[in-house]
């Protein structure tokens, strides 16, 4: 664990703004510095009466996989509680199922046990037999379509409902240029490609001189090709999971170096 005062390491989340608390809390008081750096704002879809015409359909499904915490939100902002009690709840990972049960006062039906994304959820068993199940994907715009495709060939006649989309906040560009030049970060938290994508395309050379002498902490080993595809670093450090304290350990490893 790092040392209390100046010399504390700076760690820069990205997460949304109003995703970042608890993990940043969890940083502070493992003695690092945080900075913030949200790349990503949650924004309404663009197209409102499409997103409500794809949860029109609720009554009819037999199962519905919510892709990502942010897809429970926006579905509980729309809906409130009013989801059929007899449908099938699937959600890509624990992050998400602990979402859901918060929001909505019941357990998930379908979670992996250990990964978190598409390939995690297709491989449970009760998802291989879904030849004329109804099923809704409840996401933002744009993302895979491997869960689609899949359940598709599988058999099961798919819908989505596209709830929200991602866009970069209109400060990341200021907010970068700021840390670059105060230079108080040490390790970069990216927890998703288009996190990575956005911080990229943000960065003029004095940024990116400033990113390239940084170590990057991604959450799986898909992100970290990704930065070595489209960023320079320092080091890329890969957590366990997810989730804040697999992340924190990741931290406390590499200070303990």
């Amino acid at each position: 664990m790092p040392d209390q005062g100046l010399n504390q390491p700076g760690v820069l989340v990205t997460r949304p703004a109003q995703q970042a608390d608890k993990l940043s809390q969890l940083i502070e008081q493992a003695g690092f510095r945080v900075h913030r750096l949200p790349l990503i704002e949650i924004a309404q879809p663009l197209d409102e009466n499409a997103a409500r015409q794809g949860l029109a359909t609720l009554d009819a499904v037999d199962i519905v996989i919510f892709i990502s915490a942010n897809a429970v939100r926006q579905c509980y902002l729309y809906i409130g509680k009013a989801l059929p009690q007899n449908i099938r709840v699937a959600c890509v990972g624990q992050a998400t199922a602990r979402q859901f049960q918060d929001q909505f006062g019941r357990a998930a039906d379908l979670v992996p046990q250990s990964g978190y994304n598409s390939e995690a959820l297709l491989a449970l068993p009760e998802l291989q037999a879904v030849s004329d199940k109804k099923i809704l994907i409840i996401k933002g715009e744009g993302g895979r379509d491997l869960l689609a495709r899949t359940l598709a060939d599988r058999g099961a006649e798919v819908s989505y409902a596209n709830l929200y989309r991602r866009i970069i906040p209109t400060e990341a560009s200021q907010q970068l240029s700021d840390l670059s030049r105060q230079d108080e970060v040490d390790v970069l938290i990216l927890t998703s490609g288009e996190a990575i994508e956005n911080l990229v395309s943000l960065s003029d050379s004095h940024s990116q001189k400033f990113l390239s002498q940084k170590t990057w902490l991604v959450i799986h080993p898909r992100l970290a090709e990704i930065v070595k595809q489209q960023a320079c670093y320092k080091d890329i450090l890969i957590s366990d999971g997810p989730g804040d304290e697999q992340i924190l350990q990741c931290l406390i490893q590499w200070a303990g170096q």
